[in-house]
């Protein structure tokens, strides 16, 4: 295992309730969402495990350039939650550090991971604090945290459970936005309310 490189996980098998439609395939830019964080993802990970709850056909034909660097990794219990889909990939990451993205977050700012690899040190995440709220996903995690998910996950489905089990590192909005000027990374499009206000700034 070399030591300084980076796997990904992109959270892509959510339901998309209150969208109406998957989230992946909304569109910014004449490009999917899904494409938009991928390239994103693949110049900075050595290896992107994509979680997904639908045939794997789907997503092979619109990431068909990146995909010497993807596997596909169907959820064991579909639609069971984020830590689910982190429970269910953890035997398959290859590499030291975990970045931990979500399909929904297209603004995503890739260099938030070397960012974040710089600031791990000997802790087992790093944990950004955004307007007082806690961010567990669009972060880095150490490889070994996973194995607490799986361990988590059997008698809880909260992601912030497992964080409560973690050594973290926070860091807030001043550090950030050195990097993320908007904290873009961290709006997530969850509405068509939402996604309409994000093409209107586009």
């Amino acid at each position: 295992m070399t030591t300084n490189k980076i796997s990904c996980i992109l959270l892509a098998g959510g339901q998309s309730k209150r969208m109406g439609e998957d989230k992946a395939f909304l569109k910014l830019d004449g490009q999917t969402f899904l494409k938009i964080i991928v390239k994103k993802l693949y110049e900075k990970c050595d290896e992107i495990i994509l979680s997904i709850n639908k045939d794997e056909e789907i997503y092979q034909k619109e990431l068909n350039e990146f995909l010497d660097k993807i596997t596909f990794i169907k959820d064991k219990n579909p639609y069971d939650g984020p830590l689910n889909a982190v429970a269910s990939v953890a035997d398959s990451i290859n590499n030291p550090y975990v970045f931990i993205a979500t399909v929904d977050t297209p603004l995503l700012n890739p260099e938030l991971i070397d960012f974040y690899k710089e600031k791990i040190s000997d802790y087992d995440c790093i944990l950004p604090v955004i307007n007082g709220k806690c961010q567990p996903l669009n972060t880095l995690y150490k490889k070994d945290a996973l194995e607490k998910a799986k361990e988590v996950y059997k008698s809880s489905k909260s992601l912030m459970s497992w964080i409560d089990k973690l050594n973290c590192l926070k860091l807030y909005e001043d550090e950030i936005s050195k990097t993320d000027k908007n904290l873009f990374s961290y709006w997530s499009i969850n509405t068509k309310d939402e996604y309409e206000r994000l093409r209107s700034i586009k």
